[in-house]
């Protein structure tokens, strides 16, 4: 069943077959997929992704040699996220972004510690592609949602759009005013969250994933690979900022392939959120009453957290844990994190000036891992050109300016020795400037 409006400028009702963009709630489509492979006998949880991916590579010598799908579906490669790369470059392809982790510096040992990584699951979704000389798109389409009976579902935002029944994204103004925003395209990083669905085809994808890997008579996993995604494979600090957001009231949290498991007020969930500008999603699983459900909101927000913790409440015959009152908490806390981090703007320095004339700041920036940007110069402003990122830079204090990039980021430059602009960074990422004649 649908609640509320697809457009709050339309006023069309959400439906049953209305799609959603169920963002991270992909991965565990993306783990199915290799699943089928491993029980065809062409893939193996832990075959060594370079067996699959000739050009994979990762900087750690260690992890580079002996990283495996099983690594990739459960964050423990050991590098960071890299969301900004295929945020600001949606058109990038799937094998250059792969090529890129070969520059992403690891924060954590190769499988010491969990760390959420997209891109982990764009390298297995390609490795699914290569083995089944497809992509992941149509071997996801073919292998899953048919059989399946999921109809309306696909794997692209441009796809979903021209669909007669789908959600427009939604985002709150901190005014607390809602509007209607643009849909984000992450076809390239698909197989990490570029799956849209309706309540009616994820409730065939939850009885699915509630059996032993048939449906309805037809076997599509094996019982032992589908015990294997549901299974912990790697433990979860509760300390860490996503049991925090996620996952309150856990004792211990674990992932499977492509699913949280957490031990919830003594009871199992198996679980995994998805959240895409405008749209917050939440898929969960509650075995030992052979139940789940499947909440979406076209507008990011807590309430889904909300949604999900007092279904299963109510599901499992527990008492009321004031779930509506401990977010509302918790969002005024993140907005009160969210100003202190832009309490910098009521810190400028009056009356300064740039170290050079703005001529001296333009010129062709590189960075390996998000590629080039152009400072540029006209009609006596700069402008910052990155992927699909363009912004006229406003002068702030000292060699520091801002460009909008959603909200205001500070772009700082850095002079030489010899006093000449030799970087510039943003959102903590530095590009060094291009030598001569560098295109």
């Amino acid at each position: 069943k649908g609640f509320g409006v697809r457009d709050i400028r339309t006023n069309q009702p959400v439906t049953a077959d209305t799609l959603f963009d169920i963002g991270s709630c992909t991965k565990a489509f993306t783990a199915a997929a290799a699943a089928i492979l491993v029980d065809e006998g062409k893939m193996q949880w832990d075959g060594k992704v370079n067996a699959y991916i000739p050009f994979f590579h990762l900087r750690d010598p260690l992890a580079d040699e002996n990283v495996t799908i099983r690594d990739l579906l459960t964050h423990r490669t050991g590098l960071p996220g890299v969301d900004f790369l295929w945020y600001v470059n949606p058109r990038a392809p799937r094998e250059e972004l792969i090529r890129k982790l070969a520059f992403v510096q690891p924060n954590a040992g190769f499988r010491a510690k969990f760390e959420y990584q997209n891109l982990m699951y764009v390298a297995a979704g390609y490795a699914i592609g290569q083995v089944a000389h497809s992509t992941w798109d149509e071997f996801t389409q073919a292998h899953l949602f048919a059989p399946l009976g999921m109809t309306e579902s696909d794997t692209s935002a441009g796809v979903a759009q021209k669909a007669a029944d789908h959600a427009t994204p939604h985002e709150q103004d901190p005014d607390g005013t809602v509007k209607a925003i643009a849909w984000r395209d992450i076809d390239s990083v698909g197989p990490a969250g570029s799956i849209n669905s309706s309540a009616r085809d994820m409730a065939k994808w939850i009885a699915f994933q509630l059996g032993d890997g048939t449906y309805q008579g037809k076997r599509i996993i094996s019982a032992q690979n589908m015990r294997e995604m549901h299974a912990p494979q790697m433990l979860l600090s509760l300390d860490g900022e996503i049991p925090k957001v996620f996952f309150p009231d856990s004792m211990q949290l674990s992932y499977g392939l492509g699913w949280f498991v957490q031990d919830y007020r003594g009871h199992q969930l198996i679980l995994h959120a998805g959240d895409i500008d405008g749209f917050a999603t939440m898929v969960v699983l509650i075995p030992e009453i052979h139940t789940g459900y499947f909440a979406v909101i076209n507008e990011g927000s807590l309430y889904r957290q909300v949604l999900s913790y007092q279904i299963a409440d109510h599901l499992l015959h527990l008492p009321d844990a004031g779930w509506s009152d401990r977010f509302k908490k918790m969002q005024v806390e993140f907005r009160t994190e969210e100003k202190a981090g832009e309490a910098w703007q009521s810190k400028r320095t009056p009356g300064t000036h740039p170290s050079r004339d703005l001529a001296a700041y333009a010129g062709q920036y590189q960075n390996p891992i998000y590629g080039d940007a152009e400072i540029g110069l006209s009609s006596g402003k700069l402008m910052l050109h990155l992927q699909t990122i363009e912004s006229d830079l406003e002068h702030f204090q000292y060699d520091t300016f801002t460009a909008k990039i959603r909200r205001p980021t500070r772009v700082t430059f850095n002079l030489d020795a010899d006093g000449n602009v030799s970087e510039f960074t943003v959102a903590g990422i530095a590009f060094k400037r291009a030598p001569p004649g560098a295109k």
